[in-house]
C-alpha cells in the first residue's frame, strides 16, 4: 500500500547552483515524516554538474529520488513525465530555485487530512530578486490579507482572482486524480502553462482552497532555465489557455481579462525586448504575437522591436532591475 501522501517533485533543467540550495531547506523537515513525504527530481538532460550534486544528496537520504533522464523535453512534458514518476497522493511541482516556508510540509500534510474533498490548494508566497545570495527585496505576493485560508466553491471565481499568480507552480499542490482527469484536455498551445489548463479543467467542479498565509519563497533569479522561452509563454500561452478555459466555461471572460490586467503596455514592450536578444527564434512567431493584440500601434511595435531593436538593450534594463533591488 502506498503511504506517500505528499511528493515534493521537482523537474530541473541546468540548476544545480539552486538546487541544492532548494533541497538543503527541505530535508530537515521531511525527515520527521519521510514515511509520508518524498523528493522526487527529473533531470531534463541537464549539461552542468546536476546529476553529481543529486546522487551525493540521495546517498544520504532515503526519500530522495532521482530520475536523471537522457532525453531533452519541452517544458509542458517535463512536468507531465515528473508527476508520473510521482509517487504521492497528493503533488506539489516545485521549482528548483524556490525555497520552503520552515514549516510547509507539516502544514501541507495537516491540509491534506483536513480537507479530504479538496483536489486543488494555492498558497502566497514572498518574492525576492537574486543574483548570487542573499535574496533581496523580499516582498509578499499578494498582500491583502482577510483569512488565513479562503475556500473557493467556484472555480470561476478562483482563476478571476488568482490567475497570474497561480501560475507560480511551487504554490499548487493538487491531487493525483485532479491531475489524471485534466489530461485529456487539449494544453498543446498552452505554452510554459500547460500544468494549469490540465489542473483548472481537473478540478472541474471541484473545491479549491486559497491559504494567504506566505508558505515559501519564489526566488526571481537572473538567469533562468526557460527565460528564452518566456516571450512565447507569456504572449502565446496565456492568452491561448485564457480563450480555452472561457470555452470551457472556467474562465468568465477569460480573454479580456487576460489583456486589460495581464498585457499591460510597460510588460508587453519589457517581453518584446527579451525576444529581440534571439531574433533568428522570434521573428517567425512576428505575426502570431500581433493575434491578441487589439491596435495597430502594439502590433508595429511587435515587429519594430523583435526586428530591430539590439541585443544589448535588454540585457541592460535587467542588469539595472537587478541592482535596484536592494
Amino acid at each position: 500500500m502506498n503511504r506517500i501522501k505528499l511528493s515534493i517533485a521537482i523537474p530541473t533543467l541546468n540548476r544545480a547552483q539552486y538546487l541544492q540550495f532548494t533541497l538543503k531547506h527541505f530535508i530537515p523537515q521531511i525527515e520527521a515524516v519521510k514515511e509520508f513525504t518524498e523528493i522526487l527530481i527529473v533531470n531534463n538532460k541537464s549539461e552542468d554538474n546536476t546529476t553529481e550534486v543529486v546522487k551525493e544528496f540521495i546517498m544520504k537520504y532515503d526519500f530522495i529520488r532521482f530520475y536523471d533522464c537522457t532525453d531533452r523535453v519541452t517544458l509542458g512534458e517535463q512536468f507531465k513525465r515528473t508527476v508520473a514518476f510521482s509517487k504521492g497522493e497528493y503533488v506539489i511541482l516545485w521549482g528548483d530555485d524556490d525555497l520552503p516556508a520552515p514549516f510547509l510540509v507539516s502544514y501541507l500534510l495537516s491540509e491534506i487530512e483536513k480537507c479530504k474533498n479538496c483536489g486543488l490548494f494555492y498558497f502566497n508566497r514572498l518574492v525576492g530578486y537574486e543574483n548570487g545570495n542573499p535574496i533581496k527585496s523580499l516582498t509578499v505576493y499578494n498582500n491583502y490579507y482577510q483569512n488565513i485560508r479562503t475556500i473557493y466553491t467556484n472555480s470561476t471565481k478562483f482563476i478571476a482572482d488568482n490567475f497570474w499568480g497561480a501560475t507560480f507552480m511551487s504554490a499548487v499542490m493538487f491531487h493525483r486524480e485532479v491531475w489524471k482527469r485534466g489530461l485529456v484536455f487539449d494544453t498543446n498551445e498552452h505554452y510554459g502553462f500547460e500544468f494549469m489548463g490540465i489542473l483548472y479543467y481537473g478540478n472541474k467542479g471541484g473545491n479549491i482552497i486559497y491559504v494567504n498565509y506566505p508558505l515559501c519563497i519564489q526566488r526571481k533569479v537572473a538567469h533562468r532555465a526557460w527565460g528564452t522561452d518566456w516571450p512565447k509563454y507569456s504572449l502565446l500561452g496565456l492568452p491561448n489557455m485564457s480563450r480555452d478555459l472561457e470555452k470551457e466555461g472556467l474562465f468568465d471572460n477569460g480573454l479580456n481579462i487576460w489583456k486589460k490586467k495581464y498585457n499591460k503596455f510597460p510588460l508587453f514592450c519589457y517581453i518584446l525586448m527579451s525576444a529581440a536578444t534571439n531574433k533568428k527564434k522570434y521573428r517567425k512567431y512576428c505575426h502570431q504575437f500581433t493575434i491578441y493584440q487589439d491596435n495597430i500601434i502594439r502590433k508595429f511595435l511587435i515587429y519594430i522591436i523583435i526586428y530591430l531593436m539590439p541585443k544589448w538593450v535588454y540585457n541592460l534594463s535587467r542588469k539595472i532591475l537587478f541592482n535596484l533591488k536592494k
